[in-house]
């Protein structure tokens, strides 16, 4: 990591810090709090809503980031801010609706419009600097709301997103670092660098949660880099690595509720994740669990980064299977365990 690099992962982290100081005590005397109810995994009334300080940390970065690069290629230097600027509004605009969920202040379809029409320009945004047609405008749309909601729902366990951003921000610098595209690296690195700043007020005994502003901001973050890989050529495996358990979780959670007949737009607490922590395990073992195999999916995924979609990388990909089934499997094993306990009492 050069010194441009380490500057803007430390400003993101320490704007994010000194954001959340000034914050939280703001949103506590508004009432942004979330009290417990039946479907909560925890179980005392916690500031929600600091995901703005994430934003902060990562509009600092990432401004001084453009600023670096016109002072660096002077006038050639603007072209290529355009996109990191659009990532910016994307990533604000996000949050400011997930701010209103925050605050009870927008009905769920305005959301869902809001959501729609802002990924829909985005990805209108992407194709005039690419070759995409309107066919991929709309798969990205759709991938955009869909990873939006998806952190959304995973948004549950104190650190368990925020660990997870820290961790996708860390690869998507790696990879951007390895096709040589800076403007990615440095985007990257403000949402790794502003996660972990806020690290140490979500994980464990959580001082504040992100809030809908938090999830839908990382959301809309992770989908604009995604996307921006995607139209650069990077293997669909490499981008997904880190996001395969987020949307193998929500995936099977919506599809076993459907078949079960339930109402998937009512509020629930069946995910994996939720099952694992209500099976024994604390919110910090859960993020941790799912950081580790983030991590491990990503590894899985270099070779296919090196050497492209061959023969020769696939069987690297067999090992997602197992992670994936790990991971479902695991909240049974610790209830049954749990059983054999009680039964030996």
């Amino acid at each position: 990591m050069d010194l441009q690099s380490l500057v803007i992962f430390v400003v993101a982290a320490v704007v994010t810090a000194v954001s959340a100081l000034i914050a939280f005590p703001l949103l506590r005397r508004a009432g942004v709090v979330d009290v417990p109810s039946h479907r909560s995994s925890h179980s005392q009334p916690t500031v929600r809503g600091g995901g703005v300080a994430i934003g902060c940390g990562i509009t600092v970065a990432a401004s001084m980031a453009m600023i670096w690069n016109v002072s660096q290629h002077g006038v050639y230097g603007i072209g290529s801010v355009m996109i990191p600027f659009g990532f910016l509004v994307l990533t604000w605009c996000y949050s400011v609706i997930g701010m209103s969920d925050d605050l009870d202040s927008l009905q769920p379809i305005g959301r869902l419009i809001g959501q729609v029409v802002l990924a829909l320009v985005f990805s209108s945004g992407i194709a005039l600097f690419s070759t995409q047609g309107i066919a991929h405008v709309l798969a990205f749309a759709v991938i955009g709301v869909t990873l939006v909601n998806a952190v959304n729902f995973v948004d549950g366990l104190n650190g368990y997103v925020t660990t997870w951003a820290a961790i996708t921000g860390g690869w998507f610098t790696f990879v951007g670092s390895w096709i040589g595209e800076n403007d990615i690296m440095f985007l990257s690195l403000a949402l790794a660098g502003s996660a972990v700043g806020f690290l140490p007020f979500n994980l464990g005994r959580a001082k504040a949660f992100l809030g809908d502003t938090g999830s839908y901001g990382i959301g809309a973050a992770v989908f604009a880099i995604a996307i921006w890989l995607f139209v650069l050529g990077v293997p669909i495996v490499v981008i997904i690595a880190p996001m395969i358990f987020v949307i193998f979780d929500v995936g099977l959670t919506l599809v076993m509720r459907l078949f079960q007949g339930e109402n998937v737009f009512l509020p629930h607490r069946q995910h994996i994740y939720q099952r694992i922590q209500q099976a024994g395990w604390s919110h910090g073992r859960v993020s941790l669990f799912h950081a580790a195999l983030s991590i491990l999916a990503c590894i899985l995924s270099i070779p296919t980064l090196i050497a492209g979609n061959t023969a020769t990388t696939y069987p690297a990909h067999v090992f997602w299977a197992g992670l994936l089934a790990l991971y479902a499997f695991l909240p049974a094993w610790l209830d049954r365990r749990a059983d054999k306990e009680v039964t030996h009492v």
